[in-house]
C-alpha cells in the first residue's frame, strides 16, 4: 500500500491501526491471562502484522519505522507484564524477539538465501552476480553490489544484506534452519553488545562480529 509518491506512509499507518486494536484486546485480557497465553497472543495475532511485507516497507521513513518500534515494544511489554520503563533489550531477550530492524534483516536475508539456492523464480537469481577472484570480496563469495541512483533498489539492498551474512550460514542447505540460526546469532549479539542501538536507516546492515 503506497501513496502517489510511492511512499509507505499509508501502509505503516494501516499496520498501526491493526496493531492498536490488538493492543486494546491485550490490555483487556492482561489481568486474566497468564504470561504463557499473553505471549502466544502476541506471537500469533500481533507479530504477523509487523512481518507482512516488511522487506518492502522497510524502506519507509525513519519516523514511520520508529512509530512501529514503539508499538512493537509495547506489545512485548504487555505480553510480559513488565513496567513501561523496562529495558527494551531485556524485553526482546525474554520474548526471544529481535528488534524490528534486525527482524527485517533476517527476513530479507532469508529471501536472498532462497533466491541464491534456486528456490525462487529464475528471473531473480539472474539479477545477482558473484564478485570474481582477485579481491577479498571475491574470495568471500560476496555478491556484486550494483550502483544505483536509487539505493533503495531491491537488488542493491539484497546484495548488501547477503554480503553481511557469515559464510557458515550461507553454506547451509535449508532456508528454515538458516533463518533460525541467523536470528539466534543476531539476538545473542544484540543482547551482548553494550553499544547496540536501533538503526532504521533503509540501507543499514547490522554485522555480526566474527
Amino acid at each position: 500500500m503506497v501513496d502517489n509518491r510511492l511512499k509507505f506512509d499509508f501502509h505503516t499507518d494501516y499496520i498501526k491501526k491493526k496493531i492498536h486494536k490488538r493492543i486494546g484486546a491485550m490490555y483487556r485480557g492482561s489481568s486474566l491471562l497468564p504470561i504463557k497465553y499473553r505471549k502466544m497472543f502476541a506471537n500469533s495475532l500481533v507479530l504477523p502484522h509487523f512481518d507482512y511485507l516488511d522487506t518492502i516497507y522497510g524502506r519507509a521513513s525513519k519516523t514511520k519505522l520508529h512509530e512501529l518500534d514503539i508499538l512493537y515494544k509495547k506489545v512485548a511489554k504487555i505480553a510480559l507484564g513488565v513496567e513501561k520503563t523496562e529495558s527494551s533489550i531485556n524485553v526482546y531477550r525474554d520474548m526471544k524477539w529481535l528488534p524490528l530492524h534486525l527482524r527485517r534483516q533476517v527476513h530479507l536475508s532469508s529471501y536472498m538465501f532462497k533466491i541464491l539456492k534456486g528456490e525462487s523464480p529464475s528471473n531473480f537469481i539472474n539479477k545477482f552476480n558473484y564478485i570474481s577472484g582477485g579481491s577479498r570480496d571475491g574470495a568471500s563469495c560476496n555478491l556484486y553490489t550494483p550502483r544505483s541512483k536509487n539505493l533503495k533498489n531491491f537488488y542493491y539492498l539484497g546484495a548488501k544484506v547477503w554480503n553481511s551474512v557469515p559464510s557458515e550460514l550461507r553454506n547451509l542447505s535449508d532456508a528454515k534452519v538458516f533463518g533460525k540460526k541467523y536470528k539466534s546469532e543476531l539476538l545473542e549479539s544484540a543482547i551482548g553488545n553494550s553499544n547496540y542501538t536501533v538503526n532504521n536507516a533503509f540501507d543499514y546492515v547490522y554485522k555480526l562480529k566474527l
